[in-house]
């Protein structure tokens, strides 16, 4: 086989079988993306995603109801976290000019983004005045949203943070 660059022959030529092997790894790229995009679970798991979104003026209130409240709150998590070992998870909150808070209930809730089979939730105890702990263990490894909601009367207020859970 004779090949040229001053090789007329099509499929002789070196730049046309460099674009054609360009064009063959374009493809087959794209089409590998395609397959795991339709093969691969969506990262979205929450089914009424656009009427939370709608919602979205009633949760800036809630923000503002929650800033005029005064309280704060702090989640103290384990250092190393990891997969089915039980743990003590505990939240500080206090009231205005840091006085401790005796609140109706504190629920620790999970949500694991990529999975909401995988959810759950755990009530917590008082342990000292302000102070509220709960045993908990994350059943699969990566990221978790942890959010608390602590309720007094009607009042409501919520802690969040995310963790990373190794496996």
């Amino acid at each position: 086989m004779n090949i040229s660059q001053s090789n007329k022959e099509a499929l002789k030529n070196p730049w046309v079988l460099g674009m054609l092997l360009f064009l063959a790894t374009f493809l087959t790229a794209n089409g590998i993306f395609i397959y795991l995009a339709f093969e691969s679970p969506p990262s979205l798991v929450v089914e009424d995603f656009y009427e939370r979104g709608e919602n979205y003026i009633e949760a800036h209130k809630l923000v503002e109801k929650q800033k005029a409240l005064g309280w704060t709150g702090v989640i103290m998590a384990p250092a190393n976290t990891r997969v089915n070992q039980h743990q003590l998870y505990e939240v500080l909150l206090q009231g205005k000019h840091s006085t401790a808070l005796d609140l109706d209930s504190v629920t620790l809730h999970a949500y694991r983004p990529s999975d909401a089979k995988a959810d759950f939730s755990v009530e917590m105890a008082n342990s000292k005045p302000g102070m509220y702990g709960a045993d908990v263990s994350f059943g699969l490894p990566g990221i978790w949203d942890v959010i608390i909601v602590a309720t007094q009367g009607e009042h409501e207020f919520l802690v969040t943070k995310r963790f990373t859970i190794s496996p």
